[in-house]
């Protein structure tokens, strides 16, 4: 019996209807009409330090012509073999997360309201002068050669002289009379720059003439707001936001489309909101073996141990509904999940390159990696619930089906693993259920993925015992490519 052991995150307001999760593990649909599975479950990439910034985090990456820039209290410049160069500094720590743009020969970087200039053809830095702004700018970004800046705490937005961004002319200035709310959220999509309230959106478009040369679109205003300023993404050549307007809030749209969220992500966000705050989610999107990810790190979650939920926009579409999964980094003595160690990314050097949250480390990220710098990641996968009219079923085994025989490999060298009697064991999986939808479990059961070489091994539990409804758990830490085709159930009554 297929029960749906490959499937995404969905834990809904009875666990007894659905409470199934997917941490550190995501849904690949088979393209081809001849595969063993049409849905498998692969585990999410791992990372390896590339460089490391003196500072307790890197809140923006930024590529333009090969060149790699990081932005915290100073601008760095990072290249392929992790070396750094500091380019000037930007005043002081961030207090909200710094942005970096860039025109056609400089680079422009937002720190704490204020602006900064690097030439990319000579390196000289230099601070805006800000006395050329109505207040602090909230966020930047770059359209037809011109730099727009968004003024904090206002529905006003202003335009630098073509291709300079030290020169910012108070002429070119535009304040939004088509609503009253201030702006807390801005992007550029397609030549449009949108700007978001809380209730609503409004794109401009460079119109060529006038002061300032962008003006409103006809017809281009959103009735949905931004609930998290740093939330809002361009990723499959559209925008992605996390929606708040007049009837609520923390639900996940998509430009043209609407809404990509589930009653499960929303119920989770919006319960985070009863006790935190959540519209400082941070947005990030990276490509990967074909699959375009939308990553939010919700930084003030759970007293401060942040959240990630990850959306991965072709899998939805190819499945017809939304998949959703999260991401975390295991601390193994307190046996609990903060948020994955990632809150920004770029692509340069052939290598995807994060930066961390709680560290000045810089990582590549790979699926060719199995561990998070050292630490071992903790896959999970909990199931949809197993249950056939609420009557008793009794079952014979349980088998996964899945690459077995791998050899593990920590920090890019094949290891050993050894047992707590210090004797070599085979990598393994973990397994443990629940009769009464989570409430309590079994113990865990250790089953065994072979010693490298073991590839025909197959991956079994019997003797399962009987229930009439039962949620299957299971969990990995060792360091091997985690790739499921699916699990099966042999039940009394039901053919495997």
């Amino acid at each position: 019996m297929d029960f749906g052991f490959c499937g995404p995150s969905y834990t809904s307001q009875s666990p007894i209807i659905d409470d199934e999760l997917a941490m550190n593990c995501y849904c690949e649909i088979s393209e081809s009409p001849g595969a063993a599975t049409k849905m498998a479950l692969l585990h999410t990439p791992g990372r390896k330090k590339h460089a490391l910034l003196p500072e307790s985090s890197v809140p923006s990456l930024f590529t333009v012509n090969k060149r790699t820039f990081a932005a915290a209290s100073n601008l760095y410049e990072i290249d392929g073999s992790g070396v750094v160069t500091v380019r000037g500094s930007l005043g002081a720590a961030p207090t909200a997360p710094t942005q970096i743009t860039a025109n056609e020969t400089q680079l422009v970087v937002l720190n704490n309201g204020n602006l900064f200039v690097l030439t990319l053809a000579t390196n000289a830095f230099v601070a805006v002068n800000m006395a050329q702004f109505n207040g602090p700018v909230a966020q930047i970004d770059f359209c037809d050669g011109y730099i727009l800046a968004m003024l904090l705490d206002s529905h006003t937005f202003q335009v630098s002289a073509l291709e300079d961004a030290t020169t910012w002319s108070g002429l070119d200035i535009s304040t939004n009379s088509l609503f009253p709310d201030n702006y807390v959220s801005m992007k550029v999509e397609h030549r449009y720059c949108w700007f978001f309230s809380n209730k609503k959106a409004l794109a401009y478009y460079n119109a060529g003439a006038g002061f300032p040369p962008f003006i409103p679109v006809q017809g281009e205003m959103l009735e949905d707001g931004a609930g998290a300023a740093f939330a809002t993404v361009l990723l499959d050549n559209t925008l992605f936001w996390l929606d708040q307007d007049e009837r609520g809030f923390m639900v996940a749209k998509r430009l043209g489309q609407g809404r990509v969220s589930t009653h499960a992500t929303e119920l989770a966000w919006q319960e985070y909101a009863k006790q935190w705050k959540v519209s400082d989610a941070v947005g990030w999107t990276y490509q990967e073996n074909g699959h375009s990810f939308w990553v939010i790190y919700f930084p003030s979650v759970n007293n401060g141990a942040g959240a990630t939920w990850c959306y991965d926009v072709g899998e939805s579409a190819s499945a017809g509904y939304p998949l959703w999964h999260q991401r975390g980094y295991y601390i193994q003595a307190s046996g609990q999940y903060i948020a994955d160690r990632a809150m920004s990314h770029t692509l340069n050097f052939g290598l995807h390159l994060v930066g961390d949250w709680a560290s000045g480390t810089i990582y590549r990220l790979s699926s060719d990696i199995y561990d998070d710098d050292g630490a071992a990641i903790r896959g999970n996968r909990r199931t949809p619930t197993t249950s056939k009219e609420n009557e008793y079923i009794y079952f014979g085994q349980i088998e996964f089906v899945m690459e077995t025989g791998l050899q593990p490999i920590l920090a890019g060298v094949p290891i050993q693993l050894f047992d707590g009697n210090g004797q070599p064991r085979p990598a393994q999986l973990m397994l443990r259920w629940s009769n009464n939808g989570g409430k309590t479990w079994s113990n865990w059961y250790f089953l065994s993925l072979g010693f490298p070489g073991d590839y025909e091994l197959r991956v079994i539990k019997r003797m399962l015992g009987r229930a009439r409804k039962r949620i299957w758990d299971v969990a990995w830490t060792d360091p091997i490519a985690m790739r499921f085709n699916n699990a099966f159930l042999k039940a009394e009554g039901e053919d495997a």
